[in-house]
Order: structure tokens, then C-alpha cells, then sequence
């Protein structure tokens, strides 16, 4: 039988395949977008409750009404958000699901998207997989891979629709200064377009650098879709808890898809993510300062190498450029795994994806043997 003529062809454009993992003695994981601190005590207190009282049944679609209103406080503490948790919040299983209904809610067949690249690479298969594309906006090392307004304008056709926009940024680190956002939501209230604001790094800034929410500029917030999640900020990746805010009526339109790909998130997972949002992040402090330290190192080996980079103003991955030395970036990644025995990704042809989640003394022995590999080029 020729299973693949039964395939559907939206397969054919993402072909993901299958996930693998290979054990590689002495290998150095260089790239991780997992952050490696312990989350609180007092999450895991609170879903070591909700098991105690058996509370293991469906929840509301969108939420229990607890994590929404905890959604919508921490979005009025931190960002200066205001939003009705009855209507205006939605959470999901991880923003990646939240991706996908989004999309899925905005998106026709043929529509378009733009987004400033390098950019996170999921963007682009979903959109592939609903029928429409995800124009990337080149941006460059020298800025910062910080996006020029006037390049998304235009980038901008009859059939855009939308603009998402990334800050901090994976893979690159760039935090989007407030005149650029301004800019950026000048131009989508010109041209009538929706925005998705990714803001799931919000948490991890440098050097005095700020992360302003695109929805509390003017004219943005009955255009702006935030997504967020708590597997960055708050280390709870497998725990699959994400959240929507936007306008009601936005809200509506995503949750059809949302229902039918999970229903609710987990009732278990959502009872540690409510108590998560409504403490205090003075804990996280003293983890944000190692994180720091760990950048230091980085960016000390690139200074030594003269490998030109883009400062890490937030998030917590490290773009560097290796056009120097006359590889691409999967050559200099496929030759670092095998002499180096060092595993790192690319944000683009010629810029490779380094990570500040790995602990000492690893980290300071896998940019030896980066520094080591890189000589010899």
C-alpha cells in the first residue's frame, strides 16, 4: 500500500518528522531554549494540592476563572494591561498552542503575515500548514537585528494581514526599543492590520533595557493579540500553560480551534500556574544575575574570536556572525557537533544560536572547545 497518496498535501509543506533523541557521550549542548532553574516550591505546592483534592476534571474551555483573573492581574501589575478575565483571556496548552488557534483564527489560505527574521522558526511552518505564508523582513547584525518600520511598510501587500512581532526576540536577543514599537504600531493602525505581540521572553532583560507590551501603545490594544506562557519565565516548559489576551471578539474567533485541539489546558498544571502569576518575582532576581554572568562569558569568547555579534539585550541566546570563516551555518554546525562535540543551532544562513542555559564549568568547557574550533578554521 502507498500510504503517502493518502497523505494530506499541508504535510508536505512542514516535514517536522519525527522527534529523536540520541544520547552523544561527551556531547556539549550549546543551543537549549529550556531554561535550567528550579521553578518555585510554592507551584509545586499548589498542584501537589489541586491532586490532593482530586481536582482532575475539565476545566472551563478558557480557563479556570482563577488562572484568568491571575492572568489579568499580572498583566495590569507588570505590563499595564488591562483585560476582562471572563472575556478577554484565554489560556491554552503552552503559546504554542496558542499559536496555532491564532492563526488558525486570523489566517486564510493565500493571506500573508509579516515577521522581522531571523525569527523563531514554527512561525513559518504553521502559517504553510493553513495555506498562507509568513513574509520575513530581513534585518541585519549591524542593527541589531532590530526591524526598520519602513521595511515592513513596505513589505506590505493587498493580502497582509497581520504582523508579529517578536521582543525579546528567539533566535537573536534584540529587545525592540519603545520608538521603534511606536513606529511599528503607527504602521499597523494605518494600514489596519492585526499584531501579535510573542512577549514569553518578557522576563529575561539586560543592561537597563525595557520590554514595553505593544497593546499599551496608542491605538494598539483592539489590535493586538498578546501571547505568552509560563515555560520561559517561570521554567514550567512541561507543565504546557499559555495564555491569549486580545479583544473579546478575537477571543471568540480562536476558540473553536483552541476546544478542538486540547479543549483546556491541564487542570493541575493551570492550579500552578495560578498560583505562579499571583506571587511576587522577587525570586527570580538572583536567577536573572547568573543569567547575566553567563552572557559575560559568551560574549568575552566572541570578543577573543573577533566573531562580530548581536548584543544579547534580552531573552537568553547569544547571535553570533561566522560568515569569516567561509562556512555556512549548517557546515559550521554539522562540523562543530563532529570535531568539537559541540551541539548548536543557527538563526540564519550565516548566524549561529548560542544559549545562556547551560551551568558552569559546562559552559565555560564548551566555549573553550567553540574558541578551540573556531581557531583552527
Amino acid at each position: 500500500m502507498d500510504i503517502s497518496k493518502h497523505i494530506a498535501e499541508r504535510v508536505k509543506a512542514v516535514p517536522l518528522g519525527r522527534q529523536t533523541s540520541v544520547a552523544t557521550p561527551g556531547l556539549i549542548g550549546m543551543s537549549s531554549g529550556t531554561p535550567d532553574f528550579e521553578p518555585p516550591e510554592f507551584i509545586f505546592e499548589a498542584m501537589r494540592e489541586a491532586v490532593a483534592e482530586k481536582r482532575i476534571q475539565y476545566t472551563a474551555w478558557a480557563g479556570t476563572p482563577e488562572l484568568r483573573r491571575a492572568v489579568a492581574g499580572k498583566l495590569e501589575r507588570e505590563n499595564g494591561l488591562d483585560y476582562d478575565p471572563d472575556t478577554e483571556i484565554m489560556v491554552t496548552s503552552g503559546a504554542q498552542e496558542a499559536l496555532v488557534s491564532v492563526l488558525m483564527g486570523i489566517l486564510d489560505p493565500g493571506e500573508k503575515a509579516l515577521i522581522p527574521s531571523p525569527h523563531y522558526g514554527n512561525y513559518s511552518d504553521v502559517a504553510r500548514m493553513l495555506g498562507a505564508e509568513l513574509v520575513a523582513v530581513p534585518t541585519t547584525i549591524e542593527s541589531n537585528f532590530t526591524v526598520d518600520p519602513e521595511a515592513l511598510a513596505a513589505a506590505i501587500t493587498p493580502s497582509t494581514k497581520l504582523l508579529v512581532i517578536v521582543t525579546p526576540c528567539n533566535p537573536t536577543g534584540t529587545v525592540l526599543p519603545e520608538t521603534v514599537l511606536q513606529s511599528i504600531a503607527a504602521l499597523a493602525v494605518e494600514r489596519d492590520l492585526l499584531v501579535i505581540a510573542d512577549e514569553i521572553y518578557e522576563h529575561y532583560v539586560f543592561d537597563g533595557h525595557r520590554h514595553v507590551s505593544l497593546a499599551t501603545l496608542p491605538g494598539m490594544r483592539e489590535r493586538t493579540i498578546t501571547l505568552n506562557s509560563l515555560s520561559k519565565g517561570f521554567a514550567l516548559t512541561g507543565l504546557r500553560i499559555g495564555y491569549v489576551a486580545a479583544p473579546a471578539a478575537l477571543i471568540d474567533a480562536f476558540m473553536p480551534f483552541h476546544h478542538a485541539m486540547t479543549i483546556c489546558a491541564t487542570s493541575v498544571a493551570q492550579a500552578g500556574a495560578t498560583a505562579a502569576l499571583n506571587h511576587p518575582r522577587d525570586w527570580f532576581a538572583p536567577i536573572l544575575k547568573e543569567y547575566d554572568r553567563r552572557r559575560g562569558l559568551w560574549l568575552e569568547t566572541l570578543d577573543r574570536l573577533g566573531l562580530p555579534y548581536c548584543e544579547p539585550q534580552g531573552a537568553y541566546y547569544v547571535a553570533f556572525d561566522i560568515s569569516q570563516t567561509g562556512l555556512s551555518g549548517t557546515e559550521f554546525a554539522t562540523r562543530l557537533r563532529e570535531e568539537a562535540k559541540v551541539m548548536m543551532g543557527k538563526a540564519a544562513d550565516s548566524v549561529m544560536r548560542g544559549s545562556l542555559m547551560l551551568k558552569s564549568p559546562k559552559l565555560e568547557e564548551g566555549l573553550e572547545r567553540l574558541a578551540s574550533f573556531a581557531r583552527g578554521l
